[in-house]
């Protein structure tokens, strides 16, 4: 709190303020139109460029409350026109900004580009219109594949378009590994297709980057040639971390993979000279609070990542356990929560190898020690830019825990770029040969795109991948797919690792494919400064307790969350008297009222808590936790999180979270 009032102490002095008090510019939910400065953008005294400058380099993309637009004049998306008059405080304004350096952000949302897929379910670039009524004409038109395709061959042959001002570029831009900022300025639900498509008006910036005035990113200035996305990849390394289960079970798989890999490293030492692999082993038993004869929950044999002849030596130590688990269930995603939060090599494509039996305790269950489930995994290892190969092994005797196996390994093998295909593959665990030809395929043909990325032959690594037909394989050809799917998917990221959306422009685009509206092209998040999500946290922490106590007490909710708040240092400060449902009850930053998101934690009343039977209390209380778990392990991880500002404090640094990923 000190550190807050501090900044806007300094943002005080800078800014000068008017003497009488202000009303901002009110939208429709009642509150402030708000905005995002541009990088290097001055803020004048007068709606003249030629008037006082009060401040010669503004706070790039720290929030401003909007108060009068002057002449504001979006029809060329490239150069606005206009004056926003802005403050920093809701009730005073400062002085004027020029509209070409302010970002609207009415849904203090942003949109990150999706993976373009790869092989034959691969998306079209993201085409931005100069309007919507453009837009609407192109969605609506009876031959509309026909006019998207056409449109894409005369921006391929350097043409103008009179309806596009710019496109996406052809190296996809992640949002995870190149940052930029794409605000929602306005949206319109359709209902066209299937699936939700929104219209969306975005504006598009790159912090501490822009575009030149007298050459705007449009298309006439770029160029658009796919063999641009050609990053230098002599010195890629790729890192895979075996993740098994090491109960008693798996001898026979832990004694297999060690016997592939030992057949393989003469061959990966000869045949592939360029290779340039790294391996990791996690094994994995059971909770040791309830299973203490299991010797271990999660052990890392390879706290540094080794090379195939020191693995062969890791694999010798890593043995199953003797005695039986009490319960089927393992602790999966404890194990795999271990390989991707450990250490991994710098500029490396990084890759997880499950292997198990058995499925993981859930966060129902009272041995799941991670905290999480296979949705939150997944997220976590999207967060780290982690792609996961699942080998599930099916034991007839056992088919009700098959049933929950096959889903969860499917889901944590659910890859941005794939997302169709989850590089997920089950074999019979009696058939030992079987197992082995997947293992050994896989490892081998990791070492193969290895060694061609690191003689710079990407076209040829990236050929005939066909997500379709994979389907029709057998399991070894079925594996080897896999392996190259999720290498092309992780090298498309790497690739555009030094390319940046078009810049400061402010057009109209759709968030599905217009080729194929059935693929997602942008996906929606909050970005959240780090100081928000502490916020978030503590609340969620709140809640839980509160949640706990009134089922051990038998209070109603709000009861049970004031008892808690008062025994809290914010116990002075915050009420819920009168509150009719959580959102409204100020636990929770104002700021998540304002996103078009809502869930049963935020809608929570005194009713329909006293409505939940004693499993939908038991499911709600452990998908607070699991919130909770989920963004520890964000705070923690320092590389998610960007300063916008070369002036930001830590806690002014942001990350573009899912919506999904919300309480």
């Amino acid at each position: 709190m000190i550190s807050k009032r501090l900044c806007m102490f300094f943002l005080t002095l800078l800014w000068t303020f008017s003497a009488t008090a202000e009303t901002g510019i009110i939208l429709e939910d009642g509150r402030i139109l708000r905005a995002l400065p541009r990088p290097l953008s001055k803020l004048y005294s007068q709606p003249d460029t030629n008037s006082a400058v009060l401040d010669a380099n503004v706070r790039a993309f720290w929030p401003v409350y909007v108060f009068e637009r002057k002449n504001v004049d979006f029809s060329d998306p490239a150069r606005p026109k206009g004056w926003y008059k802005v403050g920093i405080q809701p009730n005073q304004s400062n002085g004027w900004m020029p509209a070409k350096d302010i970002l609207e952000w009415k849904q203090a949302l942003v949109v990150s580009f999706t993976h373009p897929g790869v092989g034959d379910e691969q998306r079209k670039p993201v085409l931005m219109f100069k309007s919507k009524a453009m837009l609407g004409d192109v969605v609506d038109a009876y031959d509309r594949e026909e006019l998207v395709d056409s449109i894409y061959t005369q921006i391929q042959q350097q043409a103008n378009s009179p309806l596009i001002v710019s496109q996406e570029s052809p190296c996809f831009v992640d949002i995870e590994e190149n940052f930029y900022i794409l605000p929602v300025i306005d949206f319109e639900e359709i209902d066209l297709f299937d699936d939700e498509a929104k219209y969306l008006q975005i504006a598009s910036a790159v912090p501490q980057n822009r575009a030149d005035e007298s050459k705007p990113d449009i298309l006439a200035n770029l160029d658009f040639d796919p063999k641009m996305c050609q990053a230098k990849t002599q010195q890629l390394s790729f890192d895979i971390k075996f993740v098994m289960d090491m109960t008693g079970s798996m001898g026979p798989y832990i004694k297999g993979t060690k016997q592939v890999i030992t057949d393989l490293a003469k061959d990966l030492a000869s045949t592939y000279q360029a290779v340039e692999v790294n391996y990791g082993l996690i094994g994995y038993r059971d909770d040791l609070k309830y299973e203490p004869h299991q010797g271990f929950v999660v052990k890392n044999f390879t706290p540094q990542l080794v090379k195939v002849d020191q693995l062969i030596k890791v694999l010798a130590q890593a043995k199953p356990t003797k005695n039986l688990s009490g319960d089927y269930q393992e602790e999966v995603f404890a194990g795999i929560k271990e390989a991707i939060t450990s250490n991994w090599r710098n500029n490396s494509r990084k890759f997880i190898i499950v292997i198990g039996d058995a499925s993981s305790h859930d966060l129902s269950h009272v041995q799941n020690t991670s905290g999480m489930n296979a949705e939150q995994i997944r997220e976590l290892a999207n967060t780290n830019e982690i792609n996961i190969l699942s080998i599930y092994l099916t034991v007839p005797r056992y088919q009700q825990d098959n049933i929950i196996a096959e889903p969860q390994f499917s889901q944590l093998a659910t890859n941005p770029g794939s997302e169709s295909l989850p590089l997920y593959m089950d074999v019979a665990a009696s058939n030992h040969a079987e197992f082995k030809a997947i293992v050994k395929n896989i490892v081998d043909t990791f070492s193969q795109i290895s060694a061609a990325i690191n003689q710079n032959d990407v076209d040829t690594v990236q050929q005939g991948i066909e997500l379709s037909e994979i389907s029709g394989l057998d399991s070894s050809e079925k594996a080897r797919r896999m392996a190259q799917i999720a290498a092309v998917t992780s090298l498309v990221t790497y690739l555009g690792k030094e390319s940046t959306p078009p810049r400061d422009i402010t057009p109209w685009v759709m968030d599905r494919d217009l080729m194929n509206p059935e693929m997602l092209s942008l996906q929606v998040r909050a970005l959240l400064k780090k100081s928000e999500l502490n916020d978030v946290l503590l609340a969620l922490e709140t809640i839980l307790k509160a949640v706990k106590r009134a089922k051990v007490t038998g209070m109603q909710f709000f009861q049970a969350l004031q008892g808690v708040i008062a025994q809290s240092s914010k116990g002075e400060l915050v009420s819920v008297a009168g509150a009719k449902k959580l959102s409204d009850s100020g636990i929770l930053p104002t700021w998540i009222n304002t996103l078009p998101y809502r869930s049963a934690v935020l809608n929570m009343s005194d009713d329909m808590f006293e409505a939940l039977s004693a499993q939908e209390r038991s499911n709600l209380e452990l998908d607070i936790e699991s919130k909770i778990t989920l963004y520890q392990e964000l705070n923690r991880n320092n590389d998610v999180w960007i300063k916008l500002d070369q002036r930001d404090s830590n806690l002014d640094a942001v990350y573009p979270l899912r919506l999904t990923a919300l309480p």
